[in-house]
């Protein structure tokens, strides 16, 4: 069998041999064909929890940590875009100093660097909270692999000097 170099490859030969199966029926005869899943029931769920999440489930609501993770991803998506309009910003303000009178550029660069500062602090600020979240929600997951990395605050920071720097 020839080994696939690209991802689609990959893809297009899994598909092949799903396909080819297909056609010759080795699918025809499994338990459950041609009838709806049954998504009722996860045989991951402990028998203790079973109760509580149907009663959640019949009531539309999701377990508390379901809801923060929703909130985790939405906050680090925000602080993302944050930082990616502060370099954008920043950048354009580099850009606009080109086009100022040389005795205006010395009190622009300063303003700027300011701005700078500030969003560094509004961001570590953030990050702080959003990691302080993300500990407590680590604490509460139901598996280790639900846990959520905690924002690398320095290391983002650095990124964003070394963008806003870049013209």
């Amino acid at each position: 069998m020839k080994i696939p170099k690209r991802l689609n490859d990959i893809e297009d030969s899994v598909s092949k041999q799903i396909r080819e199966a297909m056609e010759r029926g080795d699918f025809d005869h499994l338990r459950g064909t041609g009838k709806p899943l049954d998504l009722g029931e996860d045989a991951h769920v402990p028998a203790e929890w079973k109760l509580a999440f149907k009663m959640l489930k019949d009531a539309q609501v999701a377990p508390q940590w379901i809801e923060q993770d929703k909130e985790i991803r939405a906050d680090a998506r925000a602080l993302d875009l944050f930082l990616e309009r502060q370099v954008a910003w920043q950048r354009q303000q580099r850009a606009n100093l080109k086009s100022l009178a040389i005795e205006k550029i010395p009190d622009a660069h300063t303003q700027l660097q300011a701005a700078r500062l500030h969003a560094i602090a509004e961001y570590r600020r953030r990050a702080t909270a959003l990691n302080q979240t993300i500990d407590a929600f680590n604490l509460q997951v139901p598996t280790s692999r639900l846990q959520h990395a905690r924002v690398a605050i320095e290391d983002a920071l650095e990124n964003f000097s070394r963008a806003c720097d870049q013209a």
